[in-house]
């Protein structure tokens, strides 16, 4: 072997150690870099070549630069990360539907209705005193005003989750057109370079969670080292193609009922496929409103606000049903004036449309009391509607305070559920990351042995050449 053979040995050496002290040199740098996977190179020997004595070897050369992503760890934590985002906010929403429940003095609509029937059973003791009738009417303005305030309060919640979800999708619309670039990237970088540009993985990666924090995404392997992504089996990214998504609203035309759904869109702007992700922000915003908070639902789930109409209902309908069958104090006819407490009379009542009717609400004396006429001392209506606090047909089979306690349980078992499963979700996201940090984490120990491992190969490589040159430079010295 030659010593020019010899130089071009030792100039792969350098070459192949520097490229590995850089290698390492950049995992060092990003050790605190989100979502950066450790790399390390892959050296070969290069081809023999043949000389009298036999074949000899020619050095070495860098084979491939190796990325220790492990694509099982990326699904499990996307998986995590979008089921963990959606518990986070289930029990956001029901922390806000509770802070309505409950008034800062810390009053609650149930203390309202104890009062209500508290009152009649008090004026069922002297009927006939107006200031005990007016008592009675400020006590049902109370529990008016509590129904009223609850129903705007889910109604606003609702428009602000509207409002959450459409910035939601805008933003899941902007990482996706993202994602599909750096596809393209990693393509162009595949068939220049022979492979993919692990910067771009990383970065493509991590726009990938986020996205999984909106909605729960499934990710299959395309041509050049690009991804396919998936919202419930509808594909949104194919390769360095993509489409945009929108909520689109729809109403009823028989029951009125107003809902939202989540869709991709076609390249003139028309919905295509409703996507209806089972996990993350987006897929429990879309559960909320059109469910939890929606009064007129109708998909069998637990609305909140469907089940606050129909407590207001019955109140409307259980009281106005032995109201109308009594006598005021000025009453004169044979026969009940047929005079309801509350109102809408006819149809169907809700928290928002309950109201105390105008015949009472301003003239305590017409509030009907008493089953016969010219009675003022009698109290059997009154006595009628302060039992309906133990009827436990109320509403549901249930009483007042039974209904009123079933909503309160059923929304603390909600919010237990979604605490629950955040707080477990973030334990599995702990272990999944640890998990992965030990697979493509940056280990400083290591990196500092890769580090003087890769030094003394340099030293000794370009002792190498140095000692090559010497000896060429006595060879040529020798000739003259």
């Amino acid at each position: 072997m030659s010593s020019f053979s010899t130089l071009e040995i030792g100039k792969r050496a350098l070459i192949a150690q520097r490229l590995g002290l850089d290698v390492t040199s950049n995992n060092v740098a990003n050790v605190n870099t989100p979502g950066f996977s450790r790399r390390q190179i892959a050296l070969s020997e290069t081809a023999p070549t043949m000389t009298p004595s036999g074949y000899m070897g020619t050095g070495t050369v860098m084979d491939k630069l190796r990325s220790f992503r492990e694509e099982f760890f990326d699904k499990e934590i996307r998986k995590n990360i979008s089921r963990n985002q959606g518990f986070g906010t289930d029990g956001k929403i029901m922390k806000q539907i509770e802070g309505i429940m409950n008034e800062p003095n810390g009053t609650t609509i149930g203390n309202a209705v104890s009062d209500f029937f508290n009152s009649f059973e008090d004026i069922s003791v002297r009927p006939q005193d107006i200031s005990l009738r007016r008592n009675l009417i400020d006590k049902a303005k109370t529990l008016v005003d509590y129904f009223h305030n609850l129903s705007s309060g889910m109604k606003d919640m609702r428009s602000n989750i509207l409002s959450d979800m459409k910035n939601n999708v805008t933003t899941a619309n902007g990482l996706i057109e993202q994602i599909a670039t750096l596809n393209n990237k990693i393509a162009v970088s595949k068939s220049q370079g022979g492979s993919e540009a692990t910067t771009l993985i990383d970065q493509r990666e991590l726009l990938l969670e986020d996205l999984s924090t909106l909605a729960d995404i499934n990710v299959s392997q395309g041509e050049g080292g690009m991804e396919n992504v998936f919202v419930n089996g509808i594909n949104v990214i194919t390769g360095k193609d993509f489409t945009k998504l929108q909520v689109v609203e729809k109403a009823d035309s028989t029951t009125g009922e107003k809902s939202v759904s989540l869709y991709n869109l076609q390249p003139d702007g028309t919905p295509l496929y409703a996507l209806n992700p089972q996990s993350g922000e987006i897929a429990s915003q879309m559960k909320h409103f059109n469910v939890t908070l929606d009064g007129e639902d109708s998909s069998g789930g637990y609305s909140m606000m469907k089940t606050l109409d129909n407590f207001a209902n019955s109140f409307v309908q259980r009281v106005n049903a032995i109201t109308v069958t009594g006598f005021g104090l000025n009453d004169a006819g044979p026969l009940p004036p047929g005079r309801s407490f509350f109102t809408p009379i006819t149809g169907t009542a809700n928290a928002s449309n309950i109201e105390i009717s105008s015949d009472i609400l301003n003239t305590p004396e017409n509030i009907p009391l008493s089953d016969t006429l010219n009675e003022p001392g009698n109290n059997k209506i009154a006595l009628l509607i302060s039992a309906l606090s133990q009827d436990t047909t109320f509403a549901s089979s249930m009483t007042p305070s039974g209904y009123y306690a079933s909503m309160v349980g059923k929304l603390g078992t909600i919010s237990a559920e979604a605490i629950n499963g955040s707080s477990t979700t973030t334990l599995i996201a702990q272990q999944l990351q640890n998990q992965r940090e030990s697979v493509i984490g940056v280990n400083l120990d290591e990196e500092a042995v890769n580090l003087i491992k890769y030094q003394k190969a340099f030293e000794a490589s370009s002792r190498i050449v140095s000692t090559t040159n010497e000896l060429l430079g006595i060879i040529v010295n020798l000739g003259r």
